[in-house]
């Protein structure tokens, strides 16, 4: 048998601009800023020049917070695309005799 002595954190997750970040443990302040900045880039359609030290988690920040936009994104342009169509169903109804 073999037992495992590391323990884990559990993942949390927080929301940034309204975006919900999965993270796998509570980030820390500087890891919290990156991501925001990140997430303020990605809703402003802009480029974003982030740098951070050595070791504080950037690729880590960069992916939860890209994907989750990603997600988000993909979402809302599903809903708009719905009612696209749905709208568009309303006008074909209304041309039929």
């Amino acid at each position: 048998n073999i037992k495992s002595s590391a323990t884990s954190t559990p993942a949390t997750s927080i929301s940034i601009n309204g975006i919900d970040i999965h993270f796998p443990f509570q980030p820390y302040n500087v890891q919290h800023q990156y991501m925001s900045s990140v997430i303020t880039a990605l809703q402003a359609s802009q480029h974003a020049l982030l740098e951070s030290p050595t070791g504080t988690g950037k690729t880590l920040c960069l992916l939860c917070s890209a994907l989750a936009w990603q997600i988000r994104e993909k979402s809302r342009m599903s809903v708009e695309l719905e009612g696209i169509q749905s709208q568009q169903e309303g006008k074909t109804d209304e041309l039929a005799p």
